[in-house]
């Protein structure tokens, strides 16, 4: 099997800026990190029904299965089966470290990581896999988050419930990183967006890696490294660091949906250093609550 460094991984919540992470990451002359992989999580707890991984036939058969998970297909993530298997895997870290570990070599590099925010909630998996790697925690601001997702096709349109959802998320992420004391640290959106080279110095020296300023070049290319299928929902991601995306909540949220959020997630908000617009409930929020409570939209 082929040596790999430790690998590393960014999560949290989607529309956090992890994408945009991850383009920086990724133009960096030794980290590879393709589009988000998805499925590690999904494999680990349904294992045994491949069987012994050290026999050759279960090792393919669960390779051949992982190659139809929609974000591998979606990613491109295996296009060389044969050569996964060269590396003769015969457990499943080792099997994930093939996969990305190939994917690293076709671009002529020497270590990988990967992107994606789902894992927010599997850290425990992440580390069961691959004890001493690193996770990544990008945070931002809720209100933003919740801003963005209500403005896509897909997101929701119940803000109790985007509320509760990126709350759970960046606490769980918290707790468990308290567990991995010196593998995981938290970085924040806004500094990442108007401090990119002081926030990417801090994330290169927690991997292991020296800085390069060639990551800042990453919008460049970033459309590259993209499937086609994912531009619509990530042009922002492949622009420079926009400023004006910070506290965007501020227009794009009226004052009773505001409230009606901090309700929800304040504590959270102010744990991870958010300021509380207000706190004092309103006639509107109230009927607001009600509403998604009920109905799930206002």
């Amino acid at each position: 099997m082929h040596k790999q460094s430790t690998p590393f991984f960014i999560v949290g919540s989607q529309r956090s800026g992890t994408t945009m992470l991850r383009l920086m990451l990724n133009n960096h002359s030794k980290l590879s990190v393709p589009f988000e992989s998805g499925f590690i999580p999904d494999f680990y707890r349904d294992l045994e029904r491949y069987g012994d991984l050290r026999q050759r036939r279960n090792v393919e058969g669960l390779l051949a299965a992982i190659r139809q998970h929609p974000f591998v297909v979606k990613g491109n993530l295996i296009p060389d089966p044969g050569a996964v298997l060269a590396r003769n895997p015969t457990t499943y870290a080792q099997l994930v470290d093939a996969i990305f570990g190939e994917l690293a070599l076709r671009r002529d590099k020497v270590r990988w990581g990967d992107k994606t925010p789902s894992y927010v909630e599997d850290i425990d998996v992440l580390w069961s896999l691959f004890p001493g790697c690193r996770v990544v925690h990008l945070v931002r601001d809720g209100r933003d988050v919740a801003s963005s997702l209500r403005s896509l096709s897909w997101g929701s349109r119940d803000l109790i419930k985007l509320a509760r959802d990126w709350r759970w998320k960046v606490m769980l992420a918290r707790k468990m990183g308290e567990m991995i004391p010196g593998n995981y640290m938290e970085l924040h959106y806004e500094s990442l967006v108007s401090e990119p080279v002081a926030s990417l110095r801090r994330v290169c020296g927690f991997i292991g890696e020296p800085f390069e300023a060639g990551m800042l070049q990453y919008h460049e290319n970033a459309k590259g490294e993209m499937p086609a299928t994912s531009m619509r929902w990530h042009q922002s991601s492949v622009r420079e660091p926009d400023q004006r995306k910070i506290q965007s909540w501020r227009t794009a949220m009226n004052k009773a949906d505001r409230i009606v959020f901090e309700n929800v997630a304040g504590d959270a908000l102010t744990m991870f250093g958010y300021e509380l617009s207000t706190t004092r409930q309103t006639l509107g929020s109230r009927v607001k609550f009600a509403r998604y409570a009920l109905f799930g939209h206002a």
